[in-house]
């Protein structure tokens, strides 16, 4: 009993310490108006331009689209955005993060106070999400009213259910990145993995702006081996009125005998429940690699 209030305590602890990291960046995003400002204005002009470019294909796309994904090239194309506009925090964020600490001289702060070596991560990853997941309700309503997207809100459940199995799994590779900081000691340049996964596949690979039966056959598997192409073919299926929930399209939901969304899935739980536990593990690791160094913090 005195175990499991003791456990309680320090869940209590460190979910207090949350609040206070969310309150503090909170209020670091509200005092910057003009930001705020600026904001709102690159969502709309970087709206506008993948939009407006698509307009240019969009009939040409649409006949590539195939049964799956429905006819409506805008819809679709909304639904890569917003995906990826989602993805981009959970995999991107956790290097920024500790490399904001790092630069800081805060990180060493942070890990002197009773807490687990996450919770300053997960804490300071609330400026971003306040900054990041509100853009997807100006990205769909731009692409909806000024854009002739069409979505089904039926199945809202399922789209609730495959977007936490997106961000876990996003979340776990966005850990992966983080923990390169200090246990490779990439503290400058490019991160290797973000832009293996975010820059090179997703962009390229995960259809994005255009079905992955485009490309040739060896890319098309290349593609399954990231969370972006799952959640794209899910959450297509799962919000266009016209899609067919049915017909395969990606390589392993021809091989395998399940429904696709039982495929998209199955892939997205196994690898948040791969990648997450080696994320939090590399990351540890490289947190106590730089405690040994006594390299927490660039000291200025």
């Amino acid at each position: 009993m005195t175990g499991n209030l003791s456990r309680r305590h320090r869940v209590a602890k460190e979910l207090g310490t949350l609040w206070a990291f969310g309150v503090r960046e909170y209020r670091i995003w509200q005092s910057y108006r003009a930001n705020q400002l600026m904001w709102m204005m690159n969502i709309f002009v970087t709206t506008l331009l993948y939009f407006l470019m698509g307009r240019m294909v969009e009939a040409k796309a649409s006949l590539l689209l195939g049964p799956a994904y429905g006819n409506n090239y805008m819809s679709f194309i909304v639904v890569g955005i917003m995906v990826n506009v989602f993805l981009y925090t959970n995999l991107a964020d956790p290097y920024t993060r500790i490399a904001r600490s790092y630069f800081n001289g805060t990180m060493d702060l942070f890990l002197l106070s009773p807490m687990s070596v996450y919770t300053p991560l997960l804490g300071l990853m609330t400026k971003s999400i306040l900054d990041d997941y509100p853009r997807l309700i100006f990205v769909g309503a731009f692409g909806i009213f000024l854009f002739g997207a069409v979505f089904r809100f039926s199945d809202l459940g399922w789209v609730f259910l495959f977007s936490l199995l997106v961000l876990a799994s996003a979340f776990g590779i966005g850990m992966i990145s983080a923990s390169s900081f200090y246990l490779l000691n990439i503290k400058r340049g490019t991160e290797p993995v973000r832009f293996i996964v975010q820059q090179l596949m997703a962009t390229l690979l995960a259809g994005t702006y255009y079905p992955v039966t485009v490309l040739p056959k060896p890319l098309q598997w290349v593609a399954c081996l990231i969370p972006h192409t799952y959640a794209f073919d899910a959450l297509r299926r799962l919000l266009d009125p016209k899609a067919a929930m049915g017909v395969a399209v990606l390589p392993l939901q021809r091989v395998l005998p399940w429904s696709p969304l039982v495929v998209d899935g199955v892939a997205l739980f196994v690898m948040g429940a791969s990648f997450i536990p080696l994320g939090l593990w590399l990351y540890g690791r490289g947190i106590e690699k730089a405690r040994r160094e006594g390299s927490l913090t660039r000291w200025q």
